[in-house]
């Protein structure tokens, strides 16, 4: 029980830096009249509720809770899709943000319509698919501002390093593996500690926007 309790006790840290960070861009959301900045408030506020869940149910019944990944992922790509939406001033851009998460959605549901016992389970066309396009999001983004007032810059190229690192456990990881309990292998620890290293990125985020304003 040692490894497991380590193990969720990262989890936890990383969930406890997930609410600090929520709570400190929800108390100048208050104040600002920016939609941008509020959809990344959203953002953080719902992924606190998703992981807090997600951490009650993996103590009290561990492998148990894979279906809330795609309460994630799909809050995930909605909001940070709607951030990158009102990033890019290009109207193709913005078309194709649109365009893209359209399609992208209905396929999803169109899988857990087809197939109802794959709600259970992680899904690797939504993990890959929404974590891909919003990386390519980010790159153009950093590729947009390159030279100019920093926009997003920290949130964004923690991001990057996030969904790339985090999707890779994902889609390469066993599933047997993740959560073996006798002996017991933790590959999952991993992600969380990833996600620290995220926060620390979303923190420094807040920490400019404070000091600088917001330039969008």
């Amino acid at each position: 029980m040692g490894p497991f309790f380590f193990g969720f006790a990262i989890s936890v840290f990383s969930l406890l830096l997930l609410l600090i960070n929520s709570l400190l861009f929800l108390s100048k959301a208050k104040k600002v009249n920016n939609p941008t900045y509020k959809y990344v408030t959203i953002y953080l506020l719902v992924l606190f509720v998703v992981e807090f869940f997600c951490n009650g149910i993996g103590l009290l019944y561990p492998g148990q809770n894979l279906y809330l990944s795609h309460f994630y992922f799909n809050a995930q790509f909605l909001f940070l899709s709607l951030v990158f939406y009102r990033l890019f001033s290009n109207q193709k851009l913005k078309k194709l943000v649109v365009v893209n998460y359209t399609v992208v959605t209905v396929i999803i549901i169109g899988m857990y319509i087809y197939n109802n016992e794959s709600f259970w389970q992680f899904n690797l066309f939504e993990i890959a698919a929404t974590s891909a396009l919003l990386i390519i999001y980010s790159l153009i983004h950093l590729s947009n501002t390159l030279g100019a007032k920093r926009k997003y810059f920290y949130l964004t190229i923690g991001l990057i390093f996030y969904l790339l690192c985090s999707s890779l456990i994902f889609l390469f990881g066993n599933y047997e593996l993740v959560f073996m309990e006798d002996p017991y292998i933790d590959i999952w620890i991993f992600n969380p500690l990833l996600y620290i290293v995220y926060q620390v990125f979303l923190f420094t985020e807040w920490r400019y926007i404070n000091k600088h304003g917001l330039n969008d």
